[in-house]
C-alpha cells in the first residue's frame, strides 16, 4: 500500500466496513476485458454471498474464470479547498480477492439468502421453494482483503 498510514489491518475494522456497506462491486475478467458490476451482498465468515439470475454475462464469465475481485466503500465525503489540488476525499474501503463458486445445495442456498437478507434487514426469512430453486447463489471465498481509510 502506497500510504501505509491509511491502511486498515484490524480484521474487525475491515469486517465492520463490509457490514456497513450497501453495495459491493465485483470485478471479473473475460479474456483480457475487465467487467465490473455493483451487487447486493451478504458477508459471513470470510465468504461473500450474492444472488443472481442463472443466465447473463456475469454467469458466463464466472463459468470460464472464477477469479474475482471486490470492493466496498463507506463514509465518503468530499473535503473541499480553495485550491483545486487540495481537494480530497474521506472514506473507508475494503478491496479483496477470491474465488467464486456456484452454490447448488438447498440448505447452503437458504443460508446464503439469509446472510444477504440479514445484511439489509432483521428477522426470520421465509422463501418459496421455487424462488430458492430458480435463484443462482454465488459464494466468494475470500483469499485476501485489505482496508484503507482517509
Amino acid at each position: 500500500m502506497n500510504r501505509e498510514e491509511r491502511e486498515v489491518t484490524d480484521i474487525n475494522e475491515i469486517e465492520e466496513i463490509l457490514h456497513k456497506a450497501n453495495i459491493l462491486r465485483i470485478a471479473l475478467c473475460e479474456k483480457d476485458t475487465p467487467y465490473i458490476i455493483p451487487v447486493n451482498f451478504g458477508y459471513n465468515q470470510r465468504a461473500i454471498y450474492i444472488h443472481s439470475s442463472k443466465k447473463g454475462k456475469k454467469i458466463d464469465i464466472l463459468n470460464k474464470n472464477n477469479n474475482i475481485s471486490f470492493e466496498v466503500e463507506i463514509d465518503t465525503e468530499i473535503v473541499r479547498s480553495k485550491k483545486a489540488c487540495n481537494y480530497t476525499m474521506k472514506y473507508k474501503s475494503v478491496i479483496g480477492f477470491g474465488k467464486a463458486f456456484f452454490v447448488h445445495d438447498f440448505r447452503e442456498k437458504k443460508k446464503a439468502l439469509d446472510t444477504i437478507m440479514s445484511h439489509y434487514s432483521s428477522g426470520v426469512f421465509d422463501y418459496p421453494l421455487e424462488i430458492i430453486e430458480k435463484t443462482c447463489i454465488i459464494r466468494i471465498d475470500i483469499e485476501s482483503m485489505t482496508g484503507k481509510k482517509s
